[in-house]
């Protein structure tokens, strides 16, 4: 019996969870407003849509509202009264001439480190390794042969 009741109560209980609670369920409910601040710092505040300028204090224009993961999102820096639009940037440089940069300076970067050595530590260190193991193995070997069975 106390098994029905508490079975129940969770199923009311997520019931009310997920017709209430900003979840998967009612992304349509709430818009996404992501501000940039002076501190260069950014800012995410999920508002009810019903909610969300109701004091018309930031100007939305509809060309500028887009969707990230299922909210209706918005763009705003701490300075503007509107929206921003993500995708109306302008850059001094071309992508390909910036690209093209770039990895001419990782190549260059790539050849500078690797110059040859006059004197390779690698080497050196493998030659004193092998001399030391056969030094360990002639040891072996007259321990061996000066115990006779």
């Amino acid at each position: 019996m106390i098994y029905i009741i508490s079975l129940i109560i969770l199923v009311i209980g997520l019931i009310l969870f997920f017709m209430v609670k900003r979840n998967y369920f009612n992304k349509h409910k709430y818009i996404r407003l992501v501000t940039y601040n002076e501190d260069m710092t950014v800012s995410v505040r999920y508002i009810k849509r019903n909610k969300f300028n109701t004091d018309k204090s930031l100007l939305i224009n509809p060309k500028h509202v887009f969707n990230f993961n299922g909210y209706t999102s918005v763009i705003t820096t701490y300075k503007t009264a509107e929206s921003i639009n993500p995708l109306d940037f302008e850059s001094k440089y071309s992508v390909n001439d910036y690209k093209t940069a770039i990895k001419s300076k990782l190549i260059s970067d790539t050849f500078a480190t690797l110059k040859v050595e006059k004197f390779d530590k690698v080497m050196a260190l493998i030659f004193l390794n092998v001399i030391t193991l056969i030094a360990i193995v002639y040891l072996i070997y007259n321990t061996v042969e000066g115990v006779k069975i």
